[in-house]
C-alpha cells in the first residue's frame, strides 16, 4: 500500500508596519480594506447577482511557517481544531472549506516573523498555490493576530488560531469582500488626526489608508478613500461604512468585551448626537472571541455571490466527502510492551471515511506537552526512526479528511524503548510462530514451535492494557510442535500480546490481532 507520511520536528517544549513588542497584545486585524468595487456593484442591486442553494466547498492551501532550522511550526492537531471552528462559524452560510493537496511547511525564519504586510506578500507570491486561498500559519504576521491581502492570501498568527479562536473565519470574510463594520476607525478615527472622543458626536465621515488593501498591489501610490460614518437610524445604512443594514453602527476598532446583552461596555455616539453600544455578535467586529459568533444575513449572501461571481475559479470541486466517524483501534505496539529501540513499527484500525491520520509521539503522557513528533499519512501503519533507549513514549492517533477535522484523538498508549539485544532469546527454541495472527474472538490460533531440545513454554495473553487473560503450559518436544488456542469469545476487538517464557527464563512476544467477527 501506497504511503504518505510527513513529519514535523517539534520544538521541546493595519495595516501595521511594525511588528509587536514583546509582551504586547497584536492588533487584531491588519486589513485595513474599503468596500471594494464588487461589494459596491453588489450592494447596489444584490438580487441581480447569482444564486445558490447547495453547499459552496472552497478550496484552501494550508502553509505552516517554522524557522531556517525547521523548528516551531504550528501544530497540525490545533490546525485541525481550528479548521472545526472555522467550518463552523460557515456553517449558516453554507460554505464549507477543506483542504487542497497536502499541508505546506515552509522553513524560514523571516517570513515566520515578518515586519510589514508587503514581506507577507512576497512569501505568499513566491509560494502560493492557483485556484485554491492560501493560508499562513505563523509567528508573527506584521504585529497582527492576521490580514488578508485581496491579490495574495491570508497570514494568520499561531496564537490567534485556537479552537476559541475566529481570527481565521474574520480574514476568510475580508477574502469574501466583507469589510470591517467600523470602516475607517481602524485607527482610531480620520486618517491624520487624533483619536476620536467617543462621548462627543462622530463625524459625518472618515478618512483611511488602504494602500496595501485594494484588490492589485500598487506600492508607489498612497491611497486615501472616505467612507461616510453610520447613522442609529439606519438612514445612510446603503452607503455608510460596510454598506450592510443589518450590520449596526460600530466605531471600536481595538479589541473589546462584551456586556451580558453581546454589547460593548463603551458608548459612542453618532454624527447626530445618538449614544449606542456595538453589536459583539458579529465576526467582522473587534469583540472578543467569547462573544463573536456569527455573520449577519447580508454578509452571508453577499460572500456566496462573490464565490459565484467574482471567483468561480474556486468551485471546481463541489463534491461532498462522507464524514469521518468511529474511532481508530490502536494495534501495536501493546500498551506499556517493550520494543527494540530502533524496530518500532505502529498500527491502528482505520477510521471510517478517515483518509488521513495525524499520529503524534511524546515524552509525556500528559498530551500535548512533550510533543516530539507529529506524522501525517494516509495509512494506519507508521515506522519510526531509532528514538532513545530505555524510555517511555506514548502515542495517539487522530483521523481527518480533506472536509471534516472535527474528530477524536484516540486514548493514548505507551510504549518503552529496550535495545535491540535486550530481548532475552528462548532457549532451545528455533522457530516460534502464531497463526492466524488475525481471527475474531472466539477463533483459535496455533502455536508452531520447532524446538531442539525439550522445555515447557508459558504461553500468557495480555490485553491491550497489560492485564492478564488467558495462559497455558506447553509441554515442548523437540522437533516440530504444534498446539492450538482458542480465545475466549467475549474478547472485544483490538491488539494483544501473547507472551511466550521458557524455563531458562528466555522470552518472546507475538501480536495477535481480534478482529471485528461478522
Amino acid at each position: 500500500m501506497v504511503r504518505l507520511a510527513v513529519c514535523i520536528s517539534l520544538v521541546l517544549f493595519l495595516f501595521s508596519a511594525t511588528q509587536a513588542q514583546e509582551g504586547q497584545a497584536p492588533n487584531p486585524c491588519g486589513t485595513q480594506m474599503g468596500r471594494n468595487a464588487w461589494l459596491k456593484r453588489y450592494q447596489q442591486a444584490p438580487e441581480s447577482f447569482p444564486k445558490s442553494n447547495t453547499t459552496l466547498y472552497v478550496p484552501l492551501t494550508i502553509h505552516l511557517l517554522g524557522t531556517d532550522s525547521g523548528l516551531g511550526y504550528f501544530s497540525v492537531a490545533r490546525l485541525l481544531d481550528a479548521f472545526c471552528t472555522l467550518n463552523n462559524d460557515f456553517e449558516e452560510a453554507d460554505i464549507r472549506y477543506f483542504i487542497e493537496g497536502d499541508i505546506l511547511f515552509l522553513a524560514n525564519s523571516f517570513w515566520n516573523s515578518h515586519p510589514d504586510v508587503l514581506d507577507g506578500a512576497a512569501m505568499m507570491f513566491e509560494n502560493n498555490v492557483a485556484n485554491t486561498i492560501n493560508c499562513y500559519f505563523l509567528a508573527d504576521p506584521a504585529g497582527n493576530c492576521g490580514y488578508n491581502l485581496p491579490y495574495a492570501g491570508i497570514a494568520i498568527r499561531k496564537d490567534c488560531s485556537d479552537a476559541a479562536d475566529h481570527t481565521w473565519a474574520h480574514e476568510l470574510g475580508h477574502a469574501l469582500s466583507i469589510p470591517h463594520p467600523f470602516i475607517g476607525w481602524e485607527n482610531g478615527g480620520s486618517y491624520g488626526n487624533p483619536p476620536h472622543n467617543y462621548n462627543n458626536p462622530a463625524p459625518p465621515f472618515v478618512t483611511y489608508d488602504y494602500t496595501y488593501f485594494k484588490d492589485t498591489l500598487i506600492i508607489d501610490t498612497l491611497i486615501i478613500d472616505t467612507a461616510f460614518v453610520e447613522l442609529v437610524d439606519g438612514s445612510n445604512c446603503t452607503f455608510a461604512a460596510d454598506g450592510f443594514c443589518d450590520t449596526s453602527p460600530d466605531y471600536l476598532a481595538d479589541r473589546w468585551d462584551c456586556n451580558a446583552n453581546s454589547e460593548s461596555s463603551t458608548l459612542q455616539t453618532d454624527p447626530l448626537g445618538v449614544q449606542f453600544r456595538s453589536d459583539g455578535t458579529l465576526i467582522m467586529s473587534y469583540s472578543n472571541d467569547l462573544c463573536a459568533n456569527r455573520f449577519s444575513p447580508e454578509q452571508i449572501a453577499a460572500m456566496r455571490a462573490n464565490l459565484l461571481d467574482e471567483k468561480p475559479h474556486l468551485l471546481y470541486n463541489q463534491t461532498a466527502d462522507a464524514p469521518v466517524s468511529g474511532s481508530p483501534v490502536i494495534l501495536q505496539p501493546a500498551n506499556a510492551e517493550n520494543v527494540p529501540f530502533n524496530q518500532i513499527e505502529l498500527q491502528w484500525q482505520g477510521a471510517q471515511n478517515a483518509t488521513h491520520y495525524l499520529v503524534q509521539v511524546s515524552r509525556l503522557a500528559a498530551f500535548p506537552s512533550g510533543i516530539t513528533l507529529e506524522y501525517i499519512v494516509t495509512d494506519t501503519q507508521l515506522v519510526l526512526p531509532a528514538l532513545d533507549v530505555n524510555k517511555t513514549y506514548y502515542w495517539r492517533v487522530r483521523p481527518f479528511n480533506r472536509q471534516f477535522h472535527c474528530t477524536a484523538t484516540t486514548p493514548h498508549q505507551s510504549f518503552h524503548t529496550a535495545e535491540a539485544t535486550s530481548l532475552i532469546a528462548l532457549s532451545g527454541v528455533e522457530s516460534l510462530q502464531l497463526v492466524p495472527n488475525l481471527l475474531p474472538a472466539g477463533g483459535v490460533a496455533t502455536l508452531e514451535v520447532l524446538a531442539q531440545r525439550h522445555t515447557s513454554l508459558q504461553a500468557i495473553l495480555f490485553s491491550p492494557d497489560g492485564r492478564s487473560l488467558q495462559q497455558r503450559i506447553f509441554d515442548i518436544h523437540p522437533g516440530t510442535n504444534r498446539y492450538e488456542l482458542p480465545l475466549d469469545a467475549n474478547l472485544p476487538a483490538g491488539l494483544y500480546l501473547l507472551q511466550c517464557t521458557d524455563d531458562q527464563g528466555g522470552r518472546h512476544g507475538m501480536k495477535l490481532v481480534v478482529a471485528n467477527g461478522e
